[in-house]
């Protein structure tokens, strides 16, 4: 797992701020059901593309056609159609269906390669809902959330509580016909360092239709607001898998040890409590001045140290310490309006507790 540096984590937000209620659940058992019963309709194909055949459906869309029922193609799926058939999708869809197929139908037929479908028997009508290249390696949602649901229940690990958003009190549990999101904290038996109480989290994602990587992030963190932003993550670390022909297997043999690990607090929680520990034993000085003069040497600006220092210390942190001083730091970089100084800031004030001797 790739190992990031201290900042403020957005990823639970965003889901939080996009997703309608559809795609929102309450717990564990219900998103296992929504997803279990897209893998139950599907089915995976793989088919030359000189063999795709395209028709005008009913509603101006696209269907493909050919010895078996015609599946429709949805946004997703044409965008993806149209990649593999080197043609601008974007483009495409200024013009009429019928052109439309006229163009896509002679790039396929040119092309001397195979495509791998996923079908999905939908309410009335079958539709594509993926077009991937041959090699594409699908790990089901389902077999993620069900996973999870096996490392989870019955554990202190819980889904944070959020306000109320796109008339759904549900939040941190996600799913639709493309991908899934899930974000759980545990905060049973946290890593203390002086007055901070850290707890542990992670977010886990996925798409079986090629909308993004299979991936898994861990962390230590200060808290969770309502909204779902993660303040003063640290020990960021990030699993990602991209869905080639030995995904699944990377699923099994990399991903779910790790979140068992995790889960299960068998990580390396003594690094983790010791290097915060010498952090917050490691005095940098007594006095604003004194601070000042040990970050001389550090990727810090003067007015940078003294605003650390002040929220710091209104904020009830020990600014004598280099923990307090992180803690500061990263305090004020909330308040940066762009998010861009934000984030540097932040990266800049985690990096100095990976370079601790």
């Amino acid at each position: 797992m790739e190992e990031m540096m201290s900042s403020n984590l957005y990823n639970a937000h965003r889901q939080w701020c996009i997703r309608p209620p559809d795609e929102r659940f309450h717990d564990l058992d219900s998103l296992q059901a929504f997803t279990q019963r897209l893998k139950d309709a599907s089915e995976e194909k793989v088919r030359g593309l000189p063999d795709v055949h395209l028709d005008v459906t009913g509603h101006s869309g696209i269907a493909m056609n050919g010895s078996e029922e015609p599946a429709i193609l949805t946004n997703w799926s044409f965008n993806q159609l149209c990649t593999v058939a080197g043609a601008p999708a974007k483009y495409l869809r200024t013009l009429p269906p019928e052109t439309v197929i006229e163009c896509l139908q002679h790039s396929l037929s040119k092309r001397d390669a195979q495509a791998k479908l996923l079908f999905r028997n939908g309410t009335g009508h079958r539709v594509i809902s993926a077009f991937t290249g041959p090699k594409y390696g699908r790990i089901w949602d389902a077999d993620v959330v069900a996973s999870l649901k096996d490392t989870v229940e019955g554990t202190g690990w819980r889904v944070p509580p959020a306000r109320n958003n796109g008339g759904s009190d549900n939040a941190g549990l996600y799913a639709s016909d493309r991908d899934m999101f899930a974000f759980f904290v545990n905060d049973e038996n946290p890593i203390e360092v002086g007055d901070a109480r850290l707890g542990r989290g992670f977010f886990c994602w996925n798409s079986e239709t090629g909308s993004r990587t299979f991936g898994l992030t861990t962390f230590l963190y200060n808290y969770v607001c309502g909204n779902h932003i993660v303040w003063d993550a640290e020990q960021v670390q990030e699993l990602k898998i991209v869905h080639r022909s030995r995904a699944i297997d990377r699923f099994r043999s990399d991903a779910l040890p790790a979140l068992n690990r995790f889960v299960e607090n068998r990580m390396a929680t003594e690094a983790i409590t010791r290097g915060v520990d010498q952090a917050a034993r490691l005095k940098v000085g007594n006095d604003l001045d004194k601070v000042t003069e040990w970050f001389k040497e550090k990727p810090f600006t003067g007015s940078e140290t003294i605003a650390g220092w002040r929220t710091g210390r209104n904020e009830g942190d020990d600014v004598s310490t280099l923990w307090g001083m992180v803690q500061g730091l990263t305090a004020y970089a909330r308040q940066l309006p762009h998010t861009d100084a934000r984030v540097n800031l932040e990266r800049r004030a985690g990096a100095l507790l990976k370079n601790i001797n």
